[in-house]
């Protein structure tokens, strides 16, 4: 009886090793795998960043009139600003500067038409509607905080918006229709915002910029609603920025869906851009707030 014991003890821990050796083994080859795939990965990134190399020359998408985001100097030819910058440090990391670059003038329509036709092959700017069809979009590199702007002296608060007039510019994420299910009317992405700080006003949409500042200084509209560097760039003399920022605008890379890969390596650099401390240091020169935290 003590025998047969001892013989199932053996046979217990004799099968217990052999568990333990066969887990350690599937672990061995789980550690290998994920290894070999990581390294086929980088591998595909580096390829997707050698195709563009290899041509000897990128295109690169930039807005002109952003102010100190990203402004085309027409004395010079020659494009200034904050993106401008990132996109030189992106062309640095990923191709050691051994690469002619072609900065092209684009705005929000013709940036997705090029990207899609192969004509540039990344742009920079707002990514006001990440849903479109064959275009992909990297990491946020920034994001800008929208404001109102309204007459001096007529309005000190956005509370005092209430019953009031708000002006949108068309094709902006203000004036975007909500996604939210759980309305039951149809409600624009700045209508929904007012809604939640229970501030009723109607909205007015408008063409353009210049069309909106003109009703606001004729007294249509009590307030113009945009990013902070539109309303900068388009106000008027007499006119104010209230204090409150709010639904942050994200800027980032886009690309077409044909570039995935191409864009994980952007997305690298990105990354690596933001832990060095690069992005923040770019941001201080330009006088930029990065307003991300609105999104937590």
């Amino acid at each position: 009886m003590r025998y047969r014991k001892r013989r199932l003890l053996f046979l217990k821990q004799k099968h217990l090793r052999i568990i333990i050796g066969i887990a350690i083994a599937l672990a061995v080859i789980a550690i290998l795998y994920f290894i070999l795939s990581a390294t086929g990965y980088e591998a595909k990134k580096q390829s997707a960043v050698k195709e563009i190399k290899d041509t000897g020359l990128i295109h690169i998408g930039l807005r002109g009139d952003l102010g100190k985001l990203s402004t085309y100097n027409e004395e010079t030819g020659e494009f200034e600003g904050f993106e401008k910058d990132i996109a030189d440090e992106i062309v640095s990391r990923l191709f050691d500067n051994d690469i002619l670059v072609n900065y092209v003038l684009v705005n929000t329509e013709t940036r997705t038409a090029y990207l899609r036709r192969g004509d540039i092959d990344m742009a920079l700017g707002a990514a006001t509607n990440m849903d479109e069809s064959g275009i992909m979009y990297s990491v946020s590199y920034f994001s800008e905080g929208s404001a109102f702007l309204v007459i001096e002296d007529s309005t000190t608060s956005m509370e005092a918006l209430s019953g009031g007039r708000i002006a949108v510019v068309h094709g902006t994420m203000h004036a975007r229709e909500s996604e939210d299910d759980n309305d039951k009317e149809d409600l624009t992405l700045m209508a929904q915002y007012l809604k939640i700080l229970d501030i009723e006003a109607d909205i007015k949409e408008y063409a353009s910029y210049p069309e909106a500042m003109h009703a606001l200084r004729d007294g249509f509209v009590d307030a113009v609603c945009a990013s902070e560097t539109a309303l900068t760039k388009f106000g008027m003399t007499g006119m104010l920025l209230l204090p409150e920022r709010f639904m942050p605008s994200d800027y980032r890379v886009c690309f077409s869906k044909s570039n995935g890969l191409f864009l994980e390596a952007v997305n690298d650099v990105i990354t690596a851009m933001k832990q060095d401390g690069t992005l923040d240091a770019l941001m201080q020169k330009w006088s930029l707030i990065n307003y991300h935290e609105l999104e937590e």
